[in-house]
């Protein structure tokens, strides 16, 4: 399995809140990143240097 990193920052580049998921591959890994409550702000998935995938985390309505 490997690790990938789970970032969310904020409008300035600031980290906002971090994880790690533990993942069989890419696919897992952007199944479950896609599922996450994050909080407000740019959310990143990374596998080392890679970025896999980002997201834009909203405010909940």
């Amino acid at each position: 399995m490997a690790a990938y990193r789970v970032q969310v920052l904020d409008d300035d580049g600031g980290l906002v809140v971090g994880a790690t998921l533990n993942c069989v591959d890419d696919a897992a890994a952007k199944a479950k990143f896609a599922q996450l409550p994050l909080p407000p702000g740019r959310a990143e998935l990374w596998l080392g240097k890679r970025l896999v995938t980002r997201r834009l985390s909203e405010p909940a309505a």
